[in-house]
């Protein structure tokens, strides 16, 4: 079955960017074979991969509090939930949201790549060509073997680059010339001990760092 309606139902549902992964290649991938955690459903032959566009401009997408998600994860559930209906109603496919955590759901950067949405860059984050790593993820789940999508062959913009996201990070979690997941948490831990004023911010309170992300010249228009 083509999974171009679909592709195209998702980004007539609110996704940014659209493709499907095959579950199988999923599960082979680096993140899953490295862990032992069983993310995705037995059922799953295949899954969609959703990214909204998350620009600099709107730092209040990544807000963390309120309902216990962000705001652009509160969209995207939204929109998985609205693409899980229409699938059903309209294509006859189970499409069953994955949660964001990866023991709840896959490894979204992985799916991500396997999806043609883009690559993994220097600073161990999805660019893609549209909007760099300026982007959220979601998949779900499919009961149908769709044809995975397929990005730009000649997409490979850290090549030639002189990764000013590894320059931008305050806790230099790229001093050792690859991604330190501990310093990067470090900062995180800071960015929860400054919370954000209550009054501007709606009930949300943390606003994590996102300087490796702004600093990336791909998609940055």
């Amino acid at each position: 079955m083509d999974g171009h309606r679909l592709v195209q139902l998702a980004l007539r549902s609110g996704a940014s960017l659209a493709g499907i992964a095959d579950a199988d290649a999923l599960r082979a991938s680096p993140s899953h074979r490295c862990t032992a955690l069983q993310t995705l459903p037995e059922s799953a032959r295949s899954v969609l991969v959703l990214a909204l566009h998350h620009p600099a401009s709107q730092p209040e997408l990544d807000h963390w509090g309120g309902e216990g998600e962000t705001r652009g994860n509160l969209s995207l559930i939204r929109t998985a939930e609205a693409i899980a209906r229409r699938a059903a109603s309209h294509l006859g496919i189970r499409a069953a949201p994955l949660g964001y955590q990866p023991e709840r759901g896959t490894f979204l950067k992985d799916a991500a790549v396997l999806a043609g949405l883009g690559v993994l860059g220097k600073s161990n984050l999805l660019i893609t060509p549209a909007y760099g790593p300026r982007v959220r993820l979601k998949a779900l789940a499919l009961d149908a073997e769709l044809a995975p999508t397929e990005g730009p062959s000649e997409f490979d913009p850290c090549s030639s680059c002189e990764a000013p996201c590894w320059a931008a990070c305050p806790q230099a979690a790229f001093a050792s010339g690859k991604y330190d997941r501990a310093r990067c948490r470090a900062q995180m831990r800071i960015d929860e001990a400054t919370p954000l004023d209550p009054a501007d911010s709606e009930g949300y309170n943390t606003s994590y760092c996102r300087l490796c992300e702004t600093a990336c010249p791909v998609g940055s228009g």
